[in-house]
């Protein structure tokens, strides 16, 4: 029992995942948004029809997120499925960052406290929490070249939604950089083997929806309010978000920091160049604040040794000062 309360089960699950569940108890009975759409869009694709899942072109989630929602099916269980499973995700990632138990302690309750876990249900789209750690959790595998699982990961990170491919650029953090378009390869297969059977077997019209440019957001100041912003226009968007990725993954390869600058750079950009402002965007950001704010908070230490040793250890010095000469 000594063990177990010295563990890091005990010192740092515990202690979050039971604040993420008293958060989760409390937003069984909230409505969570086009959490209930995607979740009857799960229970088609679970069933006969699930070729025509995809048929309805404002359906922009991922097939993956879709048979999690449709396998669970009850609101109340999925607070707890999500809430719970943001932040063990959270301090997952965070452990194979080298981060130790009382900063992952405190990134996690934080994550709970500033709501992170709790929109993850809340605003009923959990993957703008989810994805961008999967992105950091890549980007260390890809640091450790392993390019392939790195690939894969980002590639199921695309089934949640289908904007997890712009997590690409954390690939180029191998050492080796040849190696990285593996990695991009084993994305694209992952994805496409998710979307083909719906191609091929039923109607996908996903890539058949226009969003509108609405007013309060960059475009806006550009475009006027109700312009059509289509498929053509969100790769050019992506392009862009995926370019300052790379960009910054090339001159930040070296920097344990690239794992969550990398990432961030795309989450930022993707949303100041989105034709519409949702508040759960934000969420994406807010996740990969919480991984920096640990990994720096763990440094600091080894930069300012003098607040390390504490002022006890300055009294010790100048004790051990030597006398001053006497003549």
């Amino acid at each position: 029992m000594r063990d177990f309360r010295r563990s890091s089960v005990a010192r740092v699950w515990v202690p979050v995942l039971a604040a993420a569940a008293g958060m989760a108890s409390l937003d069984r009975g909230t409505d969570p948004g086009d959490l209930v759409y995607f979740v009857h869009r799960g229970e088609q694709l679970l069933s006969g029809g699930w070729a025509s899942t995809f048929a309805d072109p404002m359906l922009q989630s991922g097939p993956l997120q879709l048979v999690l929602f449709g396998a669970v099916r009850n609101l109340s269980a999925l607070a707890f499925v999500l809430e719970l499973g943001t932040a063990a995700l959270l301090l997952f990632v965070l452990g194979r960052l080298g981060v130790g138990d009382g900063l992952r302690l405190a990134a996690g309750l934080a994550a709970v406290g500033a709501g992170l876990t709790q929109l993850a249900f809340a605003d009923g789209h959990p993957a703008e929490a989810v994805v961008p750690l999967l992105w950091v959790l890549a980007a260390v595998w890809a640091r450790n070249d392993r390019v392939v699982a790195a690939g894969l990961l980002i590639g199921v990170s695309a089934g949640l939604e289908l904007w997890g491919v712009l997590g690409a650029p954390v690939l180029l953090l191998t050492p080796r950089l040849r190696r990285a378009a593996l990695g991009a390869a084993v994305e694209g297969v992952v994805v496409l083997a998710q979307l083909a059977p719906f191609a091929l077997a039923g109607r996908m019209r996903m890539f058949e929806h226009e969003w509108r440019v609405t007013s309060g957001t960059l475009l806006g100041l550009v475009l006027a309010p109700g312009t059509h912003f289509g498929w053509p226009l969100r790769l050019l968007q992506a392009s862009l978000a995926v370019g300052a990725g790379a960009v910054v993954a090339t001159t930040m390869r070296r920097s344990l920091h690239a794992v969550w600058l990398v990432p961030l750079t795309v989450v930022v950009l993707r949303v100041l160049l989105d034709p519409v402002s949702f508040g759960w965007y934000w969420l994406e950001a807010e996740a990969l604040a919480l991984v920096g704010a640990a990994l720096v908070l763990r440094e600091l230490p080894s930069r300012f040794p003098a607040a390390r040793l504490g002022p006890a250890a300055g009294t010790r010095r100048r004790a051990a000062a030597p006398p001053p000469v006497r003549s």
